[in-house]
């Protein structure tokens, strides 16, 4: 039977599978530009002539800093959880953290829209969710400041 603590033990299960992914992919962001600029790649933007593997591997090795760091707050968050600590300002300053690492990701990819237009998308959607994660840390923050209303009332 699904419960929630079986959730809970997916998502951080997932989470390490998705930093191990991240580590590995490190080792290979030059062979993937590469691979993007030489067989992929459309000559579409503003820098469309040149070639888009350097400023590619620039931004994918700064994304990946972003990608650590919201998956280090995605580790504290759910091991909050796992501790009953669900409404606690650490939880807040976690989402705050994604959504800030989202929109310096999505402000990344936007620049190397200059080369290749399709990464407009991929940095648009970037700051979108970046957004929606800062949305909900607004809800947090008035649910912790509401918890510690009612914790001081009793």
């Amino acid at each position: 039977m699904w419960n929630k603590t079986k959730s809970l033990l997916l998502s951080r299960i997932l989470t390490w599978i998705a930093t191990f992914i991240v580590a590995v992919l490190t080792f290979f962001v030059p062979r993937f530009s590469e691979w993007y600029d030489k067989s992929f790649s459309h000559d579409y933007g503003f820098f469309a002539e040149s070639s888009v593997m350097i400023p590619m591997c620039i931004v994918l090795y700064v994304c990946e800093v972003f990608a650590f760091a919201v998956l280090y707050s995605l580790h504290v968050l759910l091991a909050n959880i796992n501790r009953e600590q669900v409404f606690v300002e650490q939880n807040t300053l976690c989402l705050r953290r994604i959504s800030w690492a989202c929109m310096f990701a999505g402000i990344a990819f936007s620049v190397l829209g200059l080369w290749r237009f399709v990464f407009l998308l991929a940095g648009f959607l970037a700051v979108m969710f970046g957004l929606i994660m800062r949305v909900l840390k607004n809800v947090f923050e008035k649910a912790v400041e509401i918890k510690s209303e009612n914790d001081f009332t009793v």
